[in-house]
């Protein structure tokens, strides 16, 4: 099966006028369709420049990246929605822009926001919505463009511990019920690990891959899926844990 995503030996730097910081060096994975990959490593590794250059905001300046004709939605930090637009109308905005609201786009939007609990708030305005639910919102908005590969980038990083639980939650089961490729970049290694289906752990900067861990359950040993809720309470998740943070916290 062809991947969705192929990096091969992937470098970047930043230029200043103080010199040349090496970021990324020597990145090599590929991720298949239908995986949820997560990518975690020391805060200031460049976790976010590798979702800058998969999605051709930046372009490496080694080795190259592959995306096979998948269509890439991005999902920040931030849910930035326009308040002054009702959530229907913010969560149709890009096939607004892209020409492609027609009858069918909308009905599918409006599948979503049922589906995912919000129809009853299509038509009010942001502001009344919780933290959880504009998250929700924001990644009704991404799927509405129909994309193949979904970049995350830290997108329950702004809510309280209790809200990031129940969103990552949501927004898990949202992105495996659609059948979408997903990679996640977070600092957050309980989320990593209740999320993925691999996890990618960084070196310190400039980053290197230094592991790439497979994450399985026995739980889901039948081709069941727990949730990731039920993913951090299962008897592997503890040993998980220890191996990641030990190759994040350890130099080289």
């Amino acid at each position: 099966m062809e991947p969705v995503l192929e990096l091969r030996r992937v470098g970047y730097s930043y230029h200043s006028l103080g010199g040349e910081t090496e970021t990324l060096q020597n990145i090599s994975f590929s991720i298949q369709p239908g995986e949820f990959v997560a990518i975690v490593g020391p805060s200031g590794c460049g976790k976010s420049t590798l979702l800058s250059l998969i999605c051709g905001l930046l372009k490496p300046e080694q080795g190259e990246i592959l995306i096979n004709g998948a269509r890439i939605g991005y999902m920040l930090q931030k849910d930035h929605l326009l308040e002054w637009r009702t959530v229907y109308r913010n969560t149709v905005l890009g096939l607004e822009m892209a020409h492609q609201l027609n009858e069918k786009n909308e009905e599918r939007v409006r599948t979503m926001l049922a589906t995912y609990g919000l129809a009853d708030f299509a038509d009010s305005y942001p502001s009344s919505l919780s933290g959880g639910m504009r998250q929700r919102a924001a990644l009704i908005r991404t799927l509405a463009m129909e994309p193949e590969l979904l970049l995350l980038d830290e997108p329950f990083s702004a809510l309280d511990y209790q809200t990031r639980l129940e969103v990552g939650d949501d927004i898990g089961s949202i992105i495996r019920r659609e059948g979408k490729t997903a990679l996640l970049v977070t600092h957050d290694l309980s989320e990593a690990i209740s999320l993925g289906s691999r996890v990618i752990i960084l070196s310190h900067r400039p980053a290197r891959i230094k592991k790439i861990l497979p994450i399985s359950f026995s739980a889901e040993a039948d081709g069941s899926r727990l949730s990731p809720l039920e993913r951090r309470n299962a008897p592997e998740f503890s040993s998980y844990f220890q191996q990641i943070w030990k190759e994040v916290r350890e130099h080289g």
